[in-house]
């Protein structure tokens, strides 16, 4: 006899009911660690593009945690060429399995979790690690759902900041992004990169650019840049002229970052420039900031197991308060 199979649909609505700024930063922290543990198993991501131009693709992003108890795969696409009227990536899912029976347990939309974990999320923990303490201010550079989520996140993770200094090339995005945020911070509209740096020593690039806006001359000493696009947005010397520079996770960024044309330009920078990453420095295996006046980059791609651990904190808080629809394949 077959068992019942059946499984909690959560759609982004309720994503965003009971996923909070916080619960992405601890969902990103404890995947960093429990890799380091051996606790998690990432499983190579997988890309097929949608057109012959390879402006659109899908992508699986798979993981184990063995300590949740859970596996799942993200499922997401990317379209750099969508059609009028679509986004450039939406209706992303996570699929969660029970590890002890193999059996599906949830269908969790993915967008509004991609958004949170990543800036807002492994940037946080990033600069939590790295940064010198009690920043006060925090330089953005992008003023999209990114930039917006990571400021969200900062704040959770940073009480002591009362100012944003925030640039992107279009004004009305950034007055959005200060109205959005009155009340709880100063955000300061930058004309400049360097008026955007000013007296920050955290760094935060989430602008989606394709050339850099802050470069090796403008780093200071007690600087900590965080980047989520590799070196898109940073000057690849950059790495370089930091006293460290910190991945994510080195088996992924190597090929997500390094191995990229687009986000290592002309491939200059090498595993060899690589001082360690967040992995290691959370299991004690790499030191993190030794220093005030240390200069530090992190650079981080993401990794579906961040998305997996966080629609299994949303999985299990839907179970306790009673939401979500449940679908049955058996």
């Amino acid at each position: 006899m077959m068992p019942k199979e059946e499984l909690l649909f959560l759609n982004e609505a309720d994503v965003l009911a009971l996923l909070t700024p916080a619960d992405a930063i601890a969902a990103a922290e404890d995947t960093f660690r429990h890799i380091g543990l051996g606790d998690v198993t990432v499983g190579k991501m997988v890309m097929l593009y949608a057109d012959e131009d390879q402006k659109n693709n899908f992508h699986s992003m798979p993981a184990v945690l063995r300590h949740e108890g859970v596996s799942g795969v993200k499922w997401i696409d990317t379209y750099s060429a969508p059609l009028p009227g679509y986004p450039f990536s939406h209706g992303n899912l996570v699929i969660l399995s029970d590890l002890a029976t193999g059996s599906p347990i949830a269908l969790v939309g993915a967008t509004n979790i991609t958004t949170m974990r990543t800036a807002g999320g492994h940037g946080v923990v990033q600069a939590k690690h790295l940064a010198n303490p009690d920043p006060e201010i925090l330089s953005v550079f992008g003023c999209g759902a990114q930039a917006c989520a990571g400021i969200a996140g900062f704040l959770e993770g940073f009480p002591s900041l009362k100012q944003v200094r925030l640039f992107s090339r279009s004004r009305g995005p950034m007055e959005a992004v200060r109205d959005q945020y009155a009340g709880r911070v100063e955000v300061v509209l930058c004309a400049t990169p360097e008026e955007t740096l000013y007296g920050s020593n955290l760094v935060l690039m989430a602008s989606g650019a394709r050339e850099p806006l802050v470069t090796a001359a403008q780093l200071r000493p007690g600087m900590t840049v965080i980047g989520i696009e590799g070196f898109r947005d940073l000057e690849p010397a950059i790495a370089r002229a930091a006293d460290k520079w910190y991945l994510g996770y080195c088996v992924t960024d190597q090929h997500d970052i390094l191995e990229s044309p687009r986000l290592n330009p002309g491939g200059t920078l090498s595993m060899a420039d690589v001082y360690g990453d967040m992995t290691e420095l959370l299991t004690g295996r790499v030191a993190g900031r030794e220093r005030e006046d240390e200069v530090i980059v992190s650079t981080h791609m993401g990794l579906g197991a961040h998305d997996v651990r966080c629609a299994a904190t949303v999985y299990r808080r839907a179970l306790a308060r009673g939401m979500g629809q449940l679908l049955r394949l058996v």
